[in-house]
């Protein structure tokens, strides 16, 4: 079972968001709706300090913060 994915683990860059614990790195076009890459670091896999972050909760709160980026 993986961690609780919460918006205040990510931050936000220029056409870029970033969960910080796994550098799990969505990045997006400028007003895009749909992230160009992702780059899933450490997500999926059970760290050495033991969490564990499942890639599915990663998108789903990358893209609500990416719904209001671009609003």
């Amino acid at each position: 079972m993986g961690l609780p994915v919460v918006p205040s683990q990510f931050e936000t860059g220029k056409n870029k968001i970033v969960h910080r614990p796994t550098k799990a790195t969505f990045t997006f076009h400028a007003n895009g709706a749909a992230f160009k890459s992702v780059d899933w670091g450490e997500a999926g896999e059970t760290s050495s300090s033991g969490q564990d972050y499942r890639k599915e909760d990663l998108m789903r709160v990358a893209q609500q913060l990416l719904g209001k980026l671009r609003r």
